[in-house]
């Protein structure tokens, strides 16, 4: 989704569309957007997990001042993609922890336990969605 007109901005100028790759997958954008706008267009919210808690993290500032938009871009971690053009081919991955390395078992199994433990945490409180699925909706 992108805004067409903006009543103090006007309508955007066009730009060229072009594809990249999100964890491998073909996605297109518009070249020189950031990328995290071109990835929220395609209903991409998730940007990293942190290196702890193996929390998910997506847009927060938007200006490049924090890190939770960072991604591996083109093989180099920690690129803010709030404030990094997109070009045609680039190629973006989703960030664990601070470095180019995916996930290992291990980390996959204390996310998906963490995972667990917020549906827990949501059942008490009485909302039924885990911020997992509720983020899933934005996709």
């Amino acid at each position: 989704m992108r805004i067409s007109e903006h009543p103090i901005l006007g309508i955007p100028e066009q730009k060229k569309e072009v594809e990249f790759t999100y964890d491998g997958k073909i996605i297109k954008g518009l070249e020189g957007e950031p990328v995290a706008a071109a990835l929220k267009a395609a209903g991409i919210i998730i940007h990293r997990y942190t290196s702890r808690h193996h929390s998910p993290r997506g847009i927060f500032c938007a200006i490049g001042r924090c890190t939770d938009c960072v991604m591996v871009v083109d093989g180099m971690p920690n690129v803010r993609t709030c404030v990094t053009p997109l070009a045609a081919g680039m190629d973006v991955r989703t960030q664990y922890g601070v470095s180019v390395k995916s996930m290992d078992a291990g980390a996959q199994y204390e996310v998906s336990v963490k995972n667990l433990d917020d549906r827990a945490q949501h059942e008490v409180s009485g909302n039924m969605e885990t911020t997992n699925e509720i983020a899933e909706k934005g996709r």
